[in-house]
């Protein structure tokens, strides 16, 4: 190597050990792997609330509130894409609520109070939980 670049080589690598801890800590920065120093009252408005009604079985969890229905899926399903409906009076699907994929905790918001849900996979058309309230 000659004097110019080890010259340059020493620049490059000082400059390597000062950005690379840099650039590491204003990535992690909004991670939030602290927890939040913030008192206040949550944004969630189910937390707020009681429950009108509350089902169980092995696979869902499943909290009626009156504008909002709280599913927590205790475990992944096997199907990618099982799909959550309302169901009517006749015991059929009539809306869609949403998507579920992993297990955790899904909110979706309702108008009124169904007659029950349906778990269903689209692609395979197999229904994997009915629950009649």
């Amino acid at each position: 190597m000659t004097f110019g670049q080890r010259k340059a080589h020493k620049y490059i690598w000082l400059t390597l050990a000062i950005a690379i801890p840099a650039i590491m800590i204003f990535a992690t920065k909004d991670l939030n792997i602290l927890p939040s120093k913030k008192i206040g009252k949550s944004n969630d408005l189910v937390t707020n609330k009681i429950a009108l009604k509350i089902f169980e079985n092995d696979i869902v969890k499943v909290s009626l509130f009156e504008n909002q229905m709280e599913v927590i899926l205790k475990a992944t399903l096997k199907n990618s894409s099982s799909v959550i409906y309302e169901m009517n009076i006749a015991g059929e699907k009539s809306n869609t609520l949403g998507q579920l994929s992993t297990a955790g905790i899904y909110k979706f918001n309702i108008k009124n109070l169904p007659t029950g849900i349906i778990i269903s996979d689209d692609l395979k058309m197999e229904e994997s939980t009915k629950f009649l309230f």
